[in-house]
């Protein structure tokens, strides 16, 4: 499994959406990363599914306008990760009840353990902290965002 910085660093990156519900922010993210070959399009509808169907046993979204929505299919071999910006943010069942700006979609293995849990967590630690928030609310390139992510990084593999 690729490390933290591994996977961010190949992450796509979508910023200022304007989707105006949270499934069409996933669908949005799922169609891009089909666009830039990142997932096969035979599997997008399965990808999709998959995310939503998570999202329907619980929310991932959690306090201060983040959101990790994810979902285990088959015919991926490593973590994809899409950081979507959202700034006007939106309604996501965030428990807080405050919009959802970052949008973090992971779609995992379906026969991997979880580690795709401790990235997550490594993230959302990240994610917490306000200063790198507003640096991704304020990002106008990729580079922002992948600077912003990593110069918060910890050394080392999660």
């Amino acid at each position: 499994m690729a490390s933290f910085e591994e996977i961010i660093q190949k992450s796509l990156v979508c910023l200022n959406a304007t989707e105006s519900e949270g499934q069409e922010v996933i669908t949005a993210l799922i169609d891009k990363a089909v666009h830039a070959g990142l997932l096969p399009a035979e599997h997008r509808d399965t990808a999709v599914r998959a995310v939503l169907n998570r999202e329907m046993s619980a929310s991932t979204a959690l306090p201060d306008g983040i959101a990790l929505p994810h979902g285990r299919i088959e015919c991926v071999r490593d973590i994809i990760c899409m950081l979507g910006v959202h700034p006007a943010g939106i309604a996501f069942g965030a428990p807080d009840n405050q919009p959802t700006h970052v949008f973090v979609l992971l779609l995992v293995p379906a026969t991997v353990a979880c580690n795709h849990i401790h990235f997550l967590a490594k993230l959302s630690r990240r994610l917490m902290e306000a200063s790198v928030r507003n640096e991704l609310l304020a990002a106008r390139t990729r580079d922002d965002v992948m600077r912003t992510i990593l110069s918060n990084s910890e050394e080392g593999t999660f």
